[in-house]
């Protein structure tokens, strides 16, 4: 048996606790096996040592692998990746989830990979810490740094984490989970700002070139509102915030003084759009569609704020006109 431990700095549950993610992650207390590990452990810098020492709990997931870097079963692409690789996504995703449901300094900076191996003097198996693989953390905005997040945000983040660890790749909702965790681990204001804006134009992005702002806030705030007040007051907000991330890519300036309000918006924008997107998941499979564009055109232009059927209609087809047209031999 193996396990994948990532130790999660910022949350201190009762040791009995229990909390389930995607992926077979558990959120626990750290295992006692590795909390007393002097093996691999000490190869970590002091820092990340006194790290660990703190962490009073766990995402622990349990599989079968007989050593480090076996192959993925899942993995379906032509690239490597090991069974490893895909714990480690699996707890950056779980820990973006986290960040959905509450902003705060919670984070991880390392994953330790462990395989069960007989023990002189015990019955039983102990897994021992072989492979630790490192994770850049996560970087809240300043005016969250002192939130904290509850139990019952941590239960709803392990249920966000399970409908996430059902997307796949080479759709809108990918591209725009990775962009955010980008965003969320970047120090540099502008770059962090354009990457959130990444994530808001692949989920709410038009394939036309005109009216490319217009189209986008009034998405954003159809699919966010509930009512005309807040469609409009979101809708400026929108755009307003799509000013800056033009300055920043268009490298208009290098000073934003204006910048960590409309973070903070962004911010705020990404975070409610992905919670109404994947809890519950009943918009994500338009989102996942080669169809997306088309479904959030119809929304728009509906002026409702429930979503449209899904799935959609095909478009009617041309009709023909009933002749058939003669085709002359070359040989004629």
């Amino acid at each position: 048996m193996s396990f994948t431990v990532v130790p999660i700095h910022g949350i201190n549950l009762d040791p009995d606790v229990k909390i389930p993610f995607g992926k077979g992650f558990v959120l626990q207390a750290i295992p006692e096996w590795l909390a007393t590990d002097n093996g691999i452990i000490n190869n970590l810098q002091f820092n990340e040592r006194t790290w660990l020492r703190e962490a009073k709990n766990a995402w622990v997931a349990e599989y079968d692998a007989e050593a480090i870097a076996m192959p993925d079963p899942e993995w379906k692409e032509n690239t490597d990746r090991t069974i490893q690789d895909a714990k480690l996504e699996s707890a950056i995703m779980a820990n973006l989830c986290l960040w959905l449901m509450e902003p705060t300094t919670v984070c991880f900076t390392n994953a330790f990979h462990a395989i069960s191996w007989n023990t002189p003097g015990r019955p039983e198996k102990l897994p021992v810490a072989q492979q630790i693989t490192p994770s850049n953390r996560l970087l809240c905005h300043p005016k969250d740094v002192h939130n904290k997040i509850s139990q019952a945000k941590l239960v709803k983040a392990g249920i966000l984490h399970q409908t996430v660890s059902t997307v796949p790749r080479g759709n809108a909702v990918w591209v725009a989970l990775r962009a955010t965790w980008a965003a969320l681990t970047m120090n540099q204001a502008d770059l962090r700002y354009a990457l959130f804006w990444i994530a808001l134009e692949a989920l709410f992005g038009t394939t036309e070139t005109s009216e490319t702002t217009y189209k986008l806030a009034l998405r954003i705030s159809f699919f966010i509102a509930g009512n005309v007040p807040d469609t409009e007051s979101i809708f400026k907000k929108v755009k307003t915030c799509y000013t800056m991330r033009s300055k920043i890519v268009h490298g208009r300036s290098e000073k934003y003084p204006e910048i960590e309000e409309v973070m903070a918006d962004t911010e705020a924008i990404v975070r409610t759009s992905f919670r109404k997107l994947l809890d519950p998941p009943t918009l994500l499979p338009a989102f996942l569609s080669k169809r997306r564009n088309d479904f959030l055109e119809t929304w728009i232009l509906s002026r409702s704020f429930d979503a449209p059927a899904w799935p959609m209609p095909d478009a009617p087809k041309p009709k023909s006109d009933g002749k058939k047209k003669k085709i002359q031999s070359k040989r004629e």
